[in-house]
């Protein structure tokens, strides 16, 4: 048949390091974030009640 897909080998792929440059800066960034916001919640749900 001439029509028979031609499969290549799968190269692997050069793995880097696992966690990216400032991945962990970015994660402490998040997590401070929504600890503010739950602070500033938790303010404005004190006040108005």
């Amino acid at each position: 048949m001439p029509f028979m897909a031609k499969f290549k080998p799968v190269r692997p792929k050069a793995k880097g390091p696992r966690v990216p440059q400032g991945g962990i800066p970015c994660v402490i960034m998040v997590i401070t974030g929504m600890v503010l916001v739950m602070v500033f919640l938790y303010f404005v749900m004190r006040t108005s009640g």
